[in-house]
C-alpha cells in the first residue's frame, strides 16, 4: 500500500511513497502555473529527503504542457539541488501521454537526460517507468 506523503505538499500535486519499491510518485491532478511547478518540485524534495529516495515516477499527464523556462529550471536548478541533497544521482521517470512516444518507448523509454547527477527517461505506461526503476535500484547498489 502507497503511503501518503501530504503533510507539506501544495493542493495541486499528490505524492505516494512506495516504500515496498523504494519509489516518491509524483502526480498533478490539474494543470499548474510556472510558480506552482516549482512549489511542487520543491514539495517533491521535502518528501523525498527523509528517506533519500532518489527514484522518482512523476507523472506529467495532468499537469499541462512546460515551457522551455520550466524544462530550464527543473535541469539547471532544481536537478543540481536534489543531487546534493538526496546525496546521489536521482533516476526519474517521466510518464507522458502515451501518443508522444513510440509503441516501443512507450514501455522502454526514450532518454531525456543522462549525466552524473540525474538519468530522467520519458513513459507512456507506469508498468515500463517503474520496471525501469527498479533496473535502476538494482543497477545503483551494484
Amino acid at each position: 500500500m502507497p503511503a501518503s506523503v501530504s503533510a507539506s505538499a501544495p493542493d495541486f500535486v499528490e505524492f505516494h511513497r512506495r516504500d515496498e519499491l523504494g519509489v516518491l510518485v509524483v502526480r498533478w491532478p490539474r494543470p499548474v502555473s510556472p510558480l506552482e511547478l516549482q512549489q511542487s518540485y520543491t514539495a517533491a524534495l521535502a518528501a523525498a529527503r527523509p528517506t533519500r529516495t532518489r527514484f522518482w515516477l512523476v507523472d506529467l499527464r495532468h499537469r499541462g504542457p512546460a515551457s522551455e523556462d520550466d524544462t530550464q529550471w527543473v535541469l539547471s536548478e532544481f536537478v543540481p539541488q536534489a543531487f546534493k541533497q538526496l546525496k546521489g544521482r536521482v533516476y526519474w521517470a517521466f510518464l507522458v501521454p502515451a501518443a508522444q512516444l513510440s509503441p516501443e518507448e512507450q514501455q522502454t523509454g526514450s532518454p531525456m537526460v543522462m549525466h552524473d547527477m540525474a538519468h530522467v527517461r520519458l513513459f507512456g505506461t507506469e508498468e515500463g517507468a517503474l520496471h525501469w526503476l527498479a533496473g535502476r535500484q538494482h543497477h545503483d547498489s551494484a
